[in-house]
This record gives structure tokens, sequence and C-alpha cells, in this order.
């Protein structure tokens, strides 16, 4: 029987270096700094609905995930450029959180702001063109949060993480507004067969139509409408 020998071996450079020598260690400063601010734009330009938390944070997450990832498995890659890119990202990071809570403008370019959505019973559709956002998307989010039509909502805001904030009108208060309900919205027509109360479906704007083969919306032009419905709330 051969006895199996099993020699490991330890070089302190290669651990430490990778396959680096000293003077790439400045580089790996001034790539963690560049790639965070990249990071920052990239997900910047994907949208807040993309990602359904602060981009910042999420920034943090993925440069320090990617510089703890490496050096575990690739030989390659030492600990000291892996530390380092820690270091530079806890700093740009303590940096970044002074500036954002010193400014409102630098927290306004890193997070986003708050976008009012609907107001008014209707949506603010002058807000649509500044963000990316799906009318499915937002008809699902008022579902998940109980909302029947806009006449129920006095106002609706997407959040700096990209979730959306919710406040009710009282029951005495609610008005005839947009369904968000799938089967109703998909009974949107341009004729109007029978007088009554109907809601734009593109921006919500709610008004009496009388009966008519075309109405031109006074908010956004649009010709197409769902017939309103204005039942309260089921809590």
């Amino acid at each position: 029987m051969h006895l199996l020998q099993f020699k490991i071996a330890f070089d302190g450079k290669t651990l430490l270096l990778g396959e680096e020598e000293w003077g790439f260690l400045p580089q790996v400063l001034l790539r963690s700094a560049i790639m965070f601010i990249v990071a920052i734009i990239a997900l910047r330009l994907i949208g807040r609905r993309g990602i359904m938390q602060g981009i910042f944070e999420l920034v943090t997450i993925i440069t320090l995930g990617s510089a703890a990832g490496d050096p575990m498995f690739y030989k390659k890659v030492g600990l000291l450029p892996a530390i380092l890119v820690f270091v530079t990202i806890v700093l740009m990071y303590r940096i970044t959180n002074y500036f954002v809570a010193k400014s409102r403008f630098f927290e306004h370019i890193i997070e986003g702001r708050t976008v009012r959505l609907v107001e008014d019973c209707r949506f603010r559709i002058e807000n649509f063109k500044h963000e990316e956002l799906s009318k499915d998307e937002i008809f699902s989010d008022l579902r998940m949060h109980g909302v029947t039509h806009l006449g129920q909502v006095d106002a609706a805001y997407i959040e700096a993480s990209g979730k959306m904030s919710l406040y009710f009108l009282p029951d005495e208060q609610v008005k005839y507004g947009l369904p968000v309900r799938p089967e109703l919205l998909e009974t949107e027509q341009e004729a109007i067969k029978e007088t009554g109360m109907y809601s734009c479906g593109f921006c919500g704007y709610t008004e009496k139509i009388s009966k008519t083969k075309k109405h031109s919306c006074t908010i956004c032009n649009k010709t197409k409408w769902v017939r309103s419905v204005n039942e309260k709330r089921v809590k």
C-alpha cells in the first residue's frame, strides 16, 4: 500500500497579492472608487421600480459582495486588494452618507425623489414622463393595497425605495373613479353609449359624459373611457 502524500504549498505573497505586485495596490483604491460611482449611476438608470430598495444600500451590498467573494476561490486574487476594496467602499459609503445628510440636492441625486402618482383621484401624468413606470405595475400595486378605484385615493406616492405609499379618503368623501380591476379596465371604450360617470383610461380623470361617439379627456386628450365606480373600501 502506498501512502498518499499531500504537499500544501503556502506562499505568503500569493496569499496577499495573488498574481499582482505591490505597485497594483494604489490602483485598487482608484478602481474601487470609480466602480462604486459607476454602480450608482447604472442602478439609477435602471430605475427604482426595478430595484425595490435603496440604490445606495444596494450598491454597497453589490460591491462588498463581489470584493469578498473573489479572493475566496480565485488564486490570482489576493487578500490585500480585496481588503483595500472593503476599506475604500466603507469610506465612500461614509462620505456619501455625510453629504446625503447635509444636502437635499445630493440626496436627490443619489436616491432620487419621491414622486406623487395620484392627486384629485387621478394620475398625475406629468410625473410619468420622468419615471420608468408601467401602468400594469401601478394598477397591481394599487390592488395589493386594497384599492378598488381611484376615487378612494387621496394621494399615492412612489418612494425613493420604489415602493408605493397610499393615503385614502374617508368613506363619506369617496368619489367616482377609475376602477383598477383588470376585467373592468378591459371594458375601455371610445363611444359612450349611455349617459353616466366615466373615467379616462389613461389618466383617470372622471366626469359625467352624455351619449356620444367620441369624447376627449380635458387632461390628456385621450378618447378611451371606462365606466366609473364609487364603491367604498372593503376594510
